[in-house]
């Protein structure tokens, strides 16, 4: 057989090589990822996570460090601004006394008539405290001071037409009868007793103006009483507050108080009394205790649930406060508190608080508290004002009483932070036992009663406005600030959540676009084959230069050919089955062509931006066409281009 054989060569055929070269670089999709604006995601992530994590550190902490500063600023020391404040306080308190003007003293003595009481007042005193002989204990943590208080009548808050100095009222005898008391059971020093009392004049009552009722004056009966009682008073003189505006310092009480070193919870905490930590009055160590605050200030941090002591060494005890109700004065929070509610009341109702108050010949019942102990044997007894709170047989033993919740009770509003007293109300009435003593003409006929004497009110109204704006840097402001910082933990925490949200949609696109990208790699390598095919193979040339050659490379094609075996690099002549075997092959999302494309066409220009595929020559395309018209029923050959560093070229030759 020749090697230009017919049987070979079919007549009228020609054959269309292809030599396609090409290096897959990868794909060009319009999604490509925009890293510049995912790593500005990442950064302000970060830096808004910092700072949110600066900002609720802050708001956790917020409240122990604030705290750590107001208990170190109120803790007294020598040269803290709140020790000169303490020393020396730019408050006015007062003091309001009412008496009781005794109208039928006369007929009760005689067993007539029940006591006839008539209010008279408010005599306001204005009040200014000072502290002397301030000593430091600084190894025990505490401070001994005497407080000085110098009162001042203010007419313009009292009542009208008010003189303390010319206003006579009508009250009981308190050193006659108190004279009698301590006689009840000495017949023969009695009798000598109301022979002296006969020759001074005295009656079981007396008038007097009520400077000298409060404050004092000359008592004859003192100086009797120095030969002729077992416990003389040791006063020349007196009166019902009579140490209360004294300037002797052997008569004011030395308080020795924690100045909060070592601890701040037990700031203005009173530790002994004239250097004694148990007044030796009552049969109970509790009762008998030295504890509490003198009213000025309170122990700070104060809660609903605690128990307040208020130590007064005129009340002689120790009284606790329980927490009443929230208020808000001058614009600070505060909390009032009253007295416990078994203050004042009996042994046989509170056995376990009163029952070391009691004592044989004491006055005993609800509303009471009997002080004679500790009022050099004089029946003075306390109550609330009006007799609030306190049995009938009390308030139905005189007449002119009307008890007021409002009026008449015992109070301190206190600011729970710093446990500086805003305003007080501390209401107290005294109050004298006058008991029938047949052993005395002048009681032999009187039913046995407590008169009320007087009551008082002894507080603060407000506080100036240089204390209220610095009990505000501690009290209100720091709530402010901490309000303010939530708000910017909940900006700053909201703008991390956007911004995690936005990064998180962002990388799950960028996944999507990974896997199409890469779904449509693994189909276009599943069709196009490995970019590395027999790329020698690919490229040899389809016929020699050389013309000597030709009949060796046409032998040689045309026996390939017949022998079926295909170079990858010639087109297949397309069938039915091999168009039906590419489209399966297809990505969906590829544009179908016109025509069924050959087994070697890929279209991919809808994928790829034409910009990034490298077409052919203008002029090969159009030589190309005009070849594929010449051909009669057949469509010629469609070339995909992918991108790629190599150009495409053909060539054709025929029998």
């Amino acid at each position: 057989m020749s090697a230009y054989s017919n049987e070979l060569i079919p007549a009228g055929k020609e054959t269309h090589l292809i030599r396609f070269t090409s290096t897959v670089e990868g794909l060009v999709t319009h999604r490509k990822p925009n890293n510049n604006n995912i790593k500005h995601i990442k950064i302000g992530l970060l830096v808004m996570c910092v700072l949110s994590g600066v900002v609720g550190l802050s708001y956790l902490f917020f409240d122990p460090v604030v705290r750590s500063i107001i208990l170190s600023k109120l803790t007294l020391s020598r040269t803290s601004d709140t020790f000169y404040i303490w020393e020396d306080p730019p408050i006015s308190p007062h003091l309001k006394v009412y008496f009781w003007n005794f109208t039928n003293p006369e007929a009760f003595f005689l067993g007539l008539e029940r006591p006839k009481l008539v209010e008279v007042g408010p005599y306001t005193y204005r009040q200014k405290w000072l502290k002397q002989n301030v000593t430091w204990h600084e190894e025990e943590g505490t401070i001994s001071f005497r407080t000085r208080k110098i009162f001042s009548f203010s007419p313009s808050d009292s009542c009208v037409g008010c003189n303390d100095m010319t206003d006579k009222i009508t009250t009981l005898n308190v050193p006659a009868i108190s004279a009698y008391y301590q006689m009840r059971e000495s017949y023969w020093t009695g009798f000598l007793l109301t022979g002296m009392i006969n020759t001074l004049g005295y009656d079981m009552w007396t008038t007097k103006v009520a400077h000298e009722l409060l404050w004092g004056h000359q008592e004859t009966l003192f100086e009797v009483a120095k030969y002729t009682m077992p416990s003389p008073p040791p006063f020349q003189k007196f009166g019902f507050f009579l140490t209360k505006n004294t300037s002797r310092e052997e008569e004011l009480g030395m308080y020795t108080m924690y100045t909060g070193q070592g601890d701040p919870y037990k700031l203005a905490n009173i530790a002994a009394f004239n250097n004694k930590t148990f007044l030796d009055r009552w049969n109970d160590t509790e009762c008998d205790r030295v504890h509490g605050s003198d009213g000025a200030s309170f122990n700070p941090y104060i809660q609903k649930h605690d128990t307040l002591w208020f130590f007064n060494d005129q009340l002689c005890r120790t009284m606790p406060l329980v927490f009443d109700q929230q208020l808000i004065k001058e614009g600070l929070p505060g909390y009032r508190f009253k007295p416990r509610e078994d203050v004042f009341m009996s042994p046989e109702r509170f056995p376990e608080q009163n029952a070391c108050f009691a004592g044989d010949g004491k006055v005993l019942g609800d509303g009471v508290f009997d002080v004679t102990t500790c009022q050099f044997e004089a029946p003075i007894v306390l109550s609330w004002p009006h007799f609030l709170h306190a049995e009938k047989k009390f308030q139905e033993g005189v007449q002119g009483l009307k008890p007021d919740e409002e009026k008449h009770s015992f109070y301190f509003d206190i600011q729970p932070i710093t446990g500086t007293t805003l305003s007080a109300k501390a209401r107290i009435q005294i109050n004298v036992m006058v008991r029938n003593n047949s052993m005395y003409p002048a009681l032999e006929k009187v039913k046995s009663t407590v008169v009320p004497v007087l009551w008082f009110e002894e507080g603060i109204d407000e506080l100036g406005e240089d204390i209220v704006k610095v009990l505000r840097t501690a009290a209100v402001d720091p709530k402010f600030y901490r309000q303010y910082i939530l708000y910017c933990f909940i900006v700053l925490l909201s703008v991390v959540i956007l911004l995690g949200g936005y990064w998180l949609f962002k990388k799950c696109m960028n996944i999507k676009v990974k896997k199409e990208v890469k779904k449509v790699r693994e189909q276009i390598q599943d069709i196009v084959g490995p970019h590395d095919v027999e790329r020698e193979q690919a490229e040899q040339p389809m016929l020699s230069q050389s013309t000597d050659s030709s009949r060796v490379t046409t032998a040689c094609h045309s026996r390939n050919c017949s022998e079926g075996i295909k170079p990858p690099y010639i087109s297949e002549v397309r069938t039915e089955r091999s168009e039906q075997s590419l489209l399966e092959k297809l990505p969906p999302f590829v544009t179908s062509l016109g025509r069924s494309p050959p087994y070697n066409a890929i279209k991919v220009d809808d994928l790829l931006p034409e910009d990034d595929l490298e077409a052919v020559d203008d002029e090969e395309e159009e030589e190309e066409e005009e070849e594929g018209d010449e051909e009669e029923g057949e469509a010629a050959p469609n070339v995909v281009l992918i991108k790629s560093r190599h150009r495409i070229s053909s060539s054709s030759f025929s029998t």
